[in-house]
């Protein structure tokens, strides 16, 4: 078991090494396609595109893209997975009875535990037929106003 870790830890760096030669190969072959095409691309222009670096049409295209926006072309598997950190789904509705549950609940001089606060907010979506938040949204809206209070008291 330990002759394969040290032998799969040996053959990292070569695997870098190689995906950022495959990584460079991609970059240069769209910055010379990009280069020489001006206006919208062809599907000819695509389709040859994908014979020389041996994608599918829409990795060629979310190339492309991402090398009009940041100049480089990142191999899609290490583009970030999910929502963009910060990113607010909530429909206003339950963010407001966030707010005002942790405004008139929460911030008392006794505070309630933050499982009361959440029990809370479950309960008042629940008077208005609104499913409730996780109680990871809570924590997060909470941290929220405790840092913007921080801040005015600075």
């Amino acid at each position: 078991m330990y002759q394969a870790t040290a032998t799969m830890n040996e053959a990292s760096p070569s695997l870098n090494n190689s995906r950022a030669q495959v990584q460079q190969k991609r970059e240069a072959a769209v910055r010379a396609l990009l280069g020489r095409v001006e206006g919208k691309l062809s599907q000819e222009v695509i389709e040859e595109l994908k014979k020389d670096l041996g994608v599918s049409r829409a990795t060629a295209y979310r190339m492309i893209k991402t090398f009009r926006s940041c100049g480089a072309v990142i191999a899609p598997s290490t583009r970030p997975v999910g929502r963009p950190k910060g990113a607010r789904v909530l429909d206003p509705q339950r963010e407001f009875l966030i707010a005002e549950a942790i405004r008139t609940f929460y911030l008392r001089p006794l505070r309630p535990k933050f499982s009361e606060l959440v029990q809370e907010i479950a309960r008042r979506c629940r008077e208005e037929k609104l499913p409730p938040p996780n109680w990871r949204t809570v924590k997060a809206r909470l941290h929220d106003v405790l840092t913007q209070m921080q801040n005015a008291r600075r």
